[in-house]
C-alpha cells in the first residue's frame, strides 16, 4: 500500500469518527432542547391549569355560598336578597367566563346543569323575595314560603350536582397537568443521564479510535522511518553493515532498497578513496617530517653559523683566562722548584727572603689559576650546552634559566664591550616542555640584536643596559621571557616587517635577515607560543617570548 492510501484511510477514519461524534452530540443537544421546550410548555400549561383551577374553585365557592346565604342570614334580614342577588349575578358571570375561556376543558354538557341550577335559583330567589313583600299573613303566606323553600332545595341539589361534577373535573385536570409536568421533568432528567452515558461511551470510543490510528500511524510511518534513520546512521557513522527489512508503505520500502544500494556503493567508493587518502596521508606525513627535520637543521645551521661568527670572541674569552692560569702555574712551578732545591741544600736554592716571597704568593697563585681554569670550563660547558642538538628534535622538560645563562656566556664577546647584562630569573620557574636547542638560538638572536642596538645607539663608548628576565604565570599556565635593551628602538616604518624572512636593517654582509624569522617560526609554529615586542624610538625595545606549559 502506498503512503497516499495510508493517509486517505487514516484521514477518513479520523474525520469519520469526529463526524459521528459531532452528529451524536448534535442529536443529543437537539433532543435535549426539544424536551426542555416541552417541559417549558408543560410548566406554562401547569401554571395555566393552576390558574384555571383557582378560577373554577372561586366559582364553586361563590355558587355554593348563594344557598348558604339564604340559610345563614335570618328571614327578616332586610339585605338578605341584595346579598343573594349579588352572589347570584357574580356566579352567572363566573360561569360565563369559564364557558368563554375554558370551554375546551369544560364542555357545554358539563356547564349546562350548573346554568340551569343558577336559573332555578334565580326563579326561587325572585319568588321568595316577592313572598317577603306580601303584607298578608297567616297560613297562606307560610305555605307559599314553604313551597319556595322546597323549590330552593331541589334547585340547590341540582346546582350542587353540577358543581360537584365541575369540581371533580377541575381537580382531575389539575392532577393530570401536574402529573404530566412531573413526567416531563423526569423524562428530561433521564434524557440527560442517558445522554451523558452515551457521550462518555462515544468519547471513550473516539479516544480508542484515535489511539488505534496513532498506533497504526506509528507502525506504518514513524517506526520504519526511525529504523531507517538508525540503520543509516550506524552504516555511515560507525561503518556497520546496512541490513534493514523492507517494511512500511511502498515509498518507504523503495527508499530502503535504494538507500541500501546507495550505501553499499558508497562503502565501496569510500574504501577506495580511503586507501588513496591513507597513501597520501603517509606521503604528507613523510613530507612534514622531512620539512620539520629541515627546519631543525636550519635552526641548528644558523646556530652553528652564530657559533662561527662568535668563534673569535669565544677564543679570546678562553685565551685570556688560559694565559692567566698559565702564568700562575709557571709561578707555582718556580716556587715548587725553589722549595725542592732548598730542601736538597743545593747551592742554587733561593735565599730565605725569596722563599718567604714564594710562600706568601703561592696560595694566591693557586686560587687565580683555579679561577682561570674554572672560567674556561664554564665557557666550554656553555658552548656545549648551546651547540647541543637533540637527534629526535622532540620537546622535553628543560631548565630555561640554565639555558639563558649558557647563552649569555656564549655571547659575552658581543655585549661585554657595549652593555651591562642584568639577569632577573625566576627562582621558582618550572621546567618548560620545549626543544631547548631551538630556544637557545632564539635567545641568542635577541641578545645579540639587543647588544648591536646598544652599540649603534651609544657612539661615545658609553655602555647601555641589557636585561633578561623570566617569569612564571600559574593561572595562565605559561612562562614569559623578556629581553630588554635601551638602544635606539625599532623604526615605525619597519616594525611590521621584522619577522619577514631575509629582511634586515643591517649592512650587507653583517646580517642575513633570518634571525627573527627563525625565532618567530620556532616560537609560534614549533612551540605553539607567542613572540611580540614593545619598542619606542630612542628609548629601546623589549622582546617577549611566551611558552605554554602544557
Amino acid at each position: 500500500m502506498k503512503v497516499r492510501s495510508y493517509i486517505w484511510l487514516l484521514s477518513s477514519a479520523s474525520i469519520g469518527g469526529a463526524l459521528l461524534v459531532g452528529i451524536l452530540g448534535w442529536w443529543m443537544f437537539h433532543s435535549t432542547n426539544q424536551l426542555a421546550d416541552e417541559l417549558k410548555n408543560e410548566t406554562e400549561n401547569s401554571g395555566k391549569s393552576s390558574g384555571e383551577y383557582s378560577v373554577v374553585k372561586d366559582f364553586l365557592e361563590l355558587s355554593r355560598s348563594i344557598v348558604m346565604s339564604l340559610e345563614v342570614y335570618p328571614e327578616n334580614y332586610a339585605g338578605i336578597f341584595g346579598v343573594t342577588w349579588d352572589r347570584l349575578n357574580a356566579a352567572k358571570k363566573g360561569l360565563n367566563d369559564i364557558a368563554e375561556n375554558y370551554l375546551k376543558n369544560y364542555p357545554r354538557s358539563m356547564l349546562n346543569p350548573i346554568a340551569n341550577g343558577l336559573n332555578e335559583l334565580t326563579l326561587v330567589v325572585r319568588k321568595m323575595e316577592k313572598i317577603s313583600t306580601w303584607e298578608m299573613s297567616g297560613e297562606s303566606k307560610y305555605m307559599s314560603y314553604n313551597q319556595a323553600r322546597s323549590h330552593l332545595n331541589s334547585a340547590s341539589e341540582e346546582l350542587d350536582r353540577g358543581l360537584n361534577v365541575l369540581e371533580q373535573e377541575a381537580e382531575k385536570f389539575l392532577k393530570n397537568s401536574r402529573s404530566s409536568l412531573k413526567a416531563k421533568g423526569l423524562e428530561l432528567e433521564q434524557k440527560k443521564e442517558s445522554d451523558l452515558l452515551i457521550l462518555i461511551i462515544s468519547s471513550v470510543f473516539y479516544f480508542l479510535l484515535v489511539a488505534v490510528l496513532a498506533f497504526v500511524t506509528y507502525k506504518s510511518f514513524a517506526s520504519p522511518i526511525r529504523k531507517l534513520e538508525f540503520a543509516a546512521k550506524n552504516a555511515i557513522d560507525y561503518n556497520h553493515p546496512f541490513t534493514l527489512k523492507e517494511t512500511g508503505p511502498y515509498e518507504i520500502r523503495s527508499l530502503i532498497k535504494r538507500l541500501q544500494g546507495l550505501i553499499l556503493g558508497l562503502e565501496s567508493t569510500v574504501k577506495k578513496r580511503t586507501s588513496s587518502l591513507q597513501a597520501k596521508t603517509i606521503q604528507l606525513q613523510n613530507e612534514m617530517n622531512q620539512r620539520k627535520e629541515l627546519e631543525t637543521q636550519l635552526v641548528h645551521a644558523q646556530k652553528m653559523e652564530a657559533v662561527g661568527q662568535l668563534a673569535s670572541g669565544i677564543a679570546h674569552e678562553i685565551n685570556s683566562p688560559s694565559q692567566f692560569a698559565n702564568d700562575n702555574i709557571l709561578f707555582l712551578k718556580d716556587a715548587v722548584d725553589g722549595f725542592i732545591s732548598k730542601l736538597r741544600g743545593e747551592p742554587t736554592a733561593p735565599d730565605l727572603k725569596e722563599l718567604q716571597f714564594l710562600a706568601e704568593n703561592a696560595p694566591e697563585a693557586v686560587d687565580q689559576a683555579k679561577e682561570g681554569i674554572s672560567r674556561i670550563t664554564t665557557i666550554v660547558k656553555s658552548m656545549k650546552n648551546f651547540a647541543y642538538k637533540d637527534a629526535e628534535s622532540i620537546k622535553k622538560p628543560s631548565d630555561l634559566n640554565q639555558a639563558i645563562q649558557s647563552t649569555i656566556v656564549v655571547a659575552t664577546n658581543e655585549w661585554k664591550y657595549h652593555a651591562e647584562v642584568k639577569l632577573e630569573l625566576d627562582e621558582h620557574l618550572p621546567f618548560v616542555p620545549c626543544n631547548i636547542g631551538e630556544i637557545n638560538q632564539v635567545v641568542l638572536n635577541l641578545v645579540v640584536n639587543g647588544a648591536h642596538a646598544i652599540r649603534d645607539h651609544f657612539k661615545n663608548g658609553k655602555k647601555g643596559n641589557l636585561n633578561v628576565s623570566t617569569k612564571h604565570y600559574a593561572k595562565a599556565k605559561c612562562v614569559v621571557i623578556a629581553i630588554n635593551d635601551n638602544g635606539g628602538g625599532i623604526p615605525v616604518k619597519v616594525q611590521n616587517r621584522i619577522f619577514e624572512p631575509f629582511f634586515t636593517t643591517k649592512e650587507v654582509g653583517v646580517g642575513t635577515g633570518q634571525g627573527l624569522a627563525i625565532a618567530h617560526n620556532v616560537i609560534v609554529k614549533s612551540h605553539s607560543g607567542q613572540i611580540w615586542f614593545d619598542t619606542e624610538e630612542g628609548k629601546g625595545t623589549t622582546f617577549f617570548i611566551k611558552l605554554p606549559l602544557n
